[in-house]
């Protein structure tokens, strides 16, 4: 793992960050946290100033654990956000082959794999092909080993991000054409 070389300063982020409440975006949230974490660090340099001559050696040690394990609360959010680009990455190749998949030779759903049957989509289904892909990308980065979110999590989150009725409910639905896919497979085998 890398190390940061600094903890980062007050002066690193926007004032807008502290404009960030419960209903802000995930890496809004984060941004504040990342702020939390310097004003923490700030005040455990001053406290170690102001620290007499008699507790300076106790209190120096204590406030140095305690600043090196904000900074290691720091590397961790760093990582999980690198992490986050990762899955976001994967969720992008996912969704193409996915799209590419609901396309299909007539464009109508999913072809028949070795174990399970074809799975058609019709009407407002084949209109919002995208949202279905996006469900089904989401199942299956909830099931990978290892996944940030359960199941229920990801399709609680990702149909939340959708606008409208009929996103929602594709959304849910390319979820559930997933789950479908993998029981169907792991009952044939």
């Amino acid at each position: 793992m890398t190390r940061a070389t600094r903890f980062p300063r007050l002066g690193d982020f926007s004032e807008r960050v502290q404009e960030v409440n419960a209903s802000s975006p995930p890496g809004d949230l984060r941004e504040l946290g990342r702020f939390r974490l310097a004003q923490a660090n700030l005040l455990l340099d001053s406290l170690c100033a102001a620290l007499t001559p008699e507790s300076r050696t106790a209190g120096e040690r204590c406030l140095k654990r305690v600043q090196d394990l904000l900074l290691d609360a720091y590397l961790m959010l760093a990582l999980a956000d690198q992490a986050s680009r990762d899955d976001q990455a994967l969720l992008k190749a996912l969704l193409k082959a996915l799209l590419k998949a609901l396309q299909g030779p007539e464009g109508t759903g999913l072809p028949a794999t070795e174990r399970c049957r074809a799975l058609p989509l019709a009407g407002w289904q084949l209109r919002h092909r995208d949202d279905v892909a996006d469900g089904m990308a989401a199942a299956e980065l909830s099931l990978a080993l290892g996944a940030a979110a359960s199941p229920w999590t990801a399709l609680a989150e990702g149909r939340a991000r959708k606008r409208g009725d009929r996103a929602r409910s594709a959304f849910e639905l390319g979820f559930l054409m997933h789950l479908y896919q993998r029981l169907m497979h792991a009952g044939a085998a």
